[in-house]
Parts: structure tokens; sequence; C-alpha cells
């Protein structure tokens, strides 16, 4: 029997019996749209500036989060409806987005853009990645309807601008989120993320989870069907790094600590009272909750931050 190759190192190890997606130790390793893996050095840039869109993204799923848990079902469906409806506001200028985030463009073809109703239109030849390009020289709100096949494909709200960007798209999901869950979900094929990770290439390889070094790995569980065939599943892998240079795990880690000294500071009977609550809340709704057991410290903590969030 042939003896069992002998690896030099974690790397090697990986490259031998691991599809890989992402970067490794300073090199990108990808897969093309034709099927063929390439790889190429990896020069770091600043993965996250706060732009007018970016803002828009945070804002959208800070109140999805207060309608439901991402964890639920119903989520998806939310984060769905308000990306649909919240319109874009933006400061005036020249503004360049992709046809298959603003307009939802899924096939190529020829499209038509009507802006404000106008009789008048613009037939443009459109894709998944071109880019369109909107120029708003006077603040106000404006309209956008898409037209395919001379039906109506979406309908785009812009909303320009002086005001600042933060005010603007809370005042806004404020005042409209209750109407925008009361309307139909837009019926559009969601993107096709790229996979970022790891996948075996060995069958008697189907799984590796836990912490080595400075590398976490674990398996990504929604992810071991694609087009319901069989495959090997994904491992999500990330560098191990200190939360503490993260400025909202920095604010997190402080209000935690708020919450356990004020815990601290109550009376037995206070503290048995709230593990009186609790303990009624999980007979009444034990069986929709994610987390196993709902304690009075749980049931004091989120009434403590609940003003802060």
């Amino acid at each position: 029997m042939a003896a069992a190759p002998q690896e030099t190192n974690v790397l090697t190890y990986l490259v031998r019996h691991f599809e890989i997606h992402g970067e490794l130790e300073g090199v990108v390793y990808r897969t093309k749209r034709n099927g063929e893996q390439e790889k190429y050095p990896y020069e770091p840039q600043s993965y996250y500036q706060r732009t007018p869109l970016t803002i828009r993204n945070e804002w959208i799923r800070k109140f999805a989060c207060t309608v439901t848990n991402p964890n639920n079902n119903d989520y998806t469906a939310i984060v769905k409806k308000l990306y649909y409806y919240t319109p874009y506001i933006v400061p005036a200028g020249d503004w360049k987005f992709r046809g298959e985030t603003v307009l939802y463009i899924r096939e190529r073809g020829e499209y038509k853009l009507v802006w404000n109703s106008s009789p008048v239109g613009e037939k443009r030849v459109l894709g998944k990645r071109t880019e369109v390009e909107f120029s708003f020289e006077q603040t106000g709100e404006y309209t956008l309807d898409c037209y395919f096949a001379g039906e109506v494909y979406c309908q785009r709200s812009f909303v320009v601008s002086d005001s600042d960007l933060d005010e603007s798209y809370e005042t806004w999901l404020a005042a409209h989120l209750e109407e925008i869950l009361t309307l139909a979900e837009p019926e559009y094929e969601s993107l096709k993320t790229y996979r970022r990770g790891l996948r075996s290439k060995r069958n008697w390889l189907c799984s590796l989870e836990g912490k080595c070094g400075e590398e976490v790995l674990y398996e990504l569980p929604n992810l071991k069907h694609k087009d319901r065939s069989r495959q090997a599943p994904w491992l999500y892998h990330r560098r191990d790094y200190d939360h503490q240079v993260n400025e909202q795990t920095r604010i997190f880690n402080e209000k935690m600590a708020e919450v356990g000294d004020s815990w601290q500071s109550l009376s037995e009977e206070q503290k048995a009272d709230w593990e009186a609550q609790a303990e009624a809340i999980w007979r009444k709704k034990g069986r929709t909750m994610k987390h196993p057991r709902l304690s009075g410290f749980n049931l004091y903590t989120r009434e403590y931050l609940t003003e802060f969030l």
C-alpha cells in the first residue's frame, strides 16, 4: 500500500483537498463564469465606504430587523419589499447604478425608460451588469417606469435632497413602513451571490469545522445542495481577528457590561420577579422562540436595551 502524501503546511493541504473561493494567505482563488479556476495576488483595499447607497442599505436592514428577526422565514420577504419600495435618496449630481440592482434586470433585452409618466421614453438595450447613469440637477421627487415587451417591468423612485441622508431615510421609513408591509412582494428572482469558502474535493472529507491557528472554518447548512443535487457542503472560512477594533462590537460590549452591572444591583426579589415573567412568556411562546430557553436575565437585557436600539 502506498504511503499517504505528506502535507508540508496548512495551505498545501487546503489546496490539495478543497476547492477554494476567496482570499487565503495573500492569494485570491475564484471560479470564473465559464468554469475556469484562477488565482491572483490579494491587494487589500478599503472594502467599505459610507456612500448614499450604503446608507440606504443600512437603514433598510435596520428597519427590517424592527419587524422580524433575520432568522425568521418572513425576513427575506420583508427585506425584498423594503428594497423595492424604498426610494433612492441622493444628493444632486451624477449617479451610476448597475442594471441588476436598480432596475432588477435579469434578462438582457430592450427596455424602455420613462421618467415621471412622460409620454416620451428612452429605449435602451440593458443587461444585468450594464451601468445606467442618471443625472439629477434639481432637488425633488422623481419616478422611473421601466417597460419590457410593452408592459411595466418595474417602477423605481428617487428623492434628490440636500438634507442629511440618515435623517431622511429614517424619517421616510418610519412614515411608510406599515404601508410597505401591506404591499405585494416583488416577484423578481434574487441575485445569485458569489460564494466564498471551501468545498471538499474528496468523498472521505465531507466536513471540517473549528479554529486552527488564525483560521476559522465552519459549515453552512443552507449551501449543502445546489439545484437540488447533492454536493459537498460549503465551508465558511474567515480569519480570526480582534473584535475590539469593530466600533459596533465595542459599543455592544460596553452596553452588555452596563446590563450586567445593573442586573447585579437588583435585589433577590426583583430578580425572582424577572424570572417569573420570563417563565410565563416561555410557557406561552416557547415553541416559536429561536433560543432554547428564556431566562430572567435575557428578558431584563432585552428591556434594558430597547431604548438604546
